[in-house]
């Protein structure tokens, strides 16, 4: 059983990895598309990038639930960012974005916001309600607005 297509997706026969075999080039297509990304390693270092600062942003127990329905490559990369004592961090939006476009092609705080905010729109997507619930709890209410 799939989840049905997001309507602004070109490829409607990406997988939902919650329900289905997940890829990194699902995730990272949807995500290029998205922002209009040229090429697919664009989005694939803007998607890690972004759940690098998320992975320090929420404790380790969520993080390593999050991993079960993220690809392998992604679920490593929010597992090596898990803050050893457990607990979620506080860190703004603008730290957030910043973090992030110290790693994108772009230097445009606003179009690395939109790009940060469209990976946390699709990694909601992407997951089951429960830990969408969870992660938005741990985080400061700035950020949760990208995510929502």
């Amino acid at each position: 059983m799939t989840t049905p297509p997001v309507q602004s997706d070109e490829n409607p026969d990406d997988p939902n990895p919650a329900r289905s075999s997940a890829t990194l080039a699902a995730f990272t297509g949807q995500v290029q598309r998205r922002v209009g990304l040229e090429t697919q390693s664009e989005a694939e270092v803007l998607v890690r990038a972004t759940l690098n600062e998320l992975g320090k942003a929420i404790s380790s127990g969520l993080a390593q639930d999050l991993t079960v329905s993220l690809p392998p490559e992604l679920s490593a990369e929010l597992r090596a960012q898990r803050p050893k004592d457990d607990q979620a961090r506080s860190v703004t939006k603008d730290a957030f974005v910043d973090a992030v476009s110290g790693r994108v092609t772009s230097v445009d705080a606003e179009k690395v916001e939109h790009q940060v905010e469209q990976v946390l729109h699709l990694l909601r997507e992407w997951l089951p309600e429960d830990q969408v619930d969870r992660t938005l709890e741990q985080l400061p209410g700035d950020l949760v607005a990208l995510v929502r």
